[in-house]
């Protein structure tokens, strides 16, 4: 996967940004493609945004560490996922985009290429698929004027077959634990 992560980024890069939705089933292979897609970033000289759950980061940046060095590192801005998605203690799409507006501002007024990924969680009893719509609309009208790479991961069990189908229609791409495809748009 380490190889369609480096290989996608020009194709990614040349188009006015990208959406991607990773459907994610196995741990270790998530970790593994975090691991190469933050790599990747850095090698290409981008910022990443990377929103992550405190039980997974720590494993991807021991990973990472072994990879690239310490000044590399430094383009590494980690935000909880918890903090980032239920700041004032609910799913709110327009506080949520008002608070990643804030934290890519200073890539954007730098004009220095950066890149996202965020792992999208919630708690079981919570209905958030019309939240978790509005959202990912919203970042996918964003992205163009960016021209970022945006990764949302979202854990396959957690995710019902009608927020499958929300989720491929917010997105350019699909990845999964092995590839990455753009998403074909129906005809409207």
């Amino acid at each position: 996967m380490e190889k369609e992560i480096t290989n996608i980024q020009d194709t990614l890069r040349t188009s006015e940004g990208a959406h991607v939705f990773y459907y994610v089933n196995e741990l270790e292979r998530y970790i593994d493609n975090a691991v190469s897609y933050i790599v990747a970033g850095i090698k290409h000289g981008d910022q990443i945004l990377f929103v992550e759950n405190e039980r997974l980061y720590p494993k991807i940046l021991k990973r990472v560490e072994e990879l690239v060095s310490n000044e590399q590192r430094k383009n590494i801005h980690y935000v909880n996922n918890f903090t980032f998605y239920w700041r004032y203690g609910n799913f709110h799409p327009p506080t949520i985009l008002e608070y990643f507006s804030h934290l890519i501002a200073p890539f954007v007024e730098e004009d220095l290429g950066f890149r996202t990924w965020g792992h999208v969680e919630w708690r079981e009893e919570v209905i958030i698929a019309n939240d978790i719509k509005e959202y990912e609309n919203a970042v996918g009208k964003l992205l163009p004027q960016t021209k970022a790479i945006s990764v949302c991961a979202y854990d396959a069990l957690r995710v019902s077959e009608g927020l499958k189908e929300v989720l491929m229609n917010c997105h350019d791409f699909l990845m999964t634990d092995d590839e990455i495809a753009p998403i074909p748009k129906q005809a409207d």
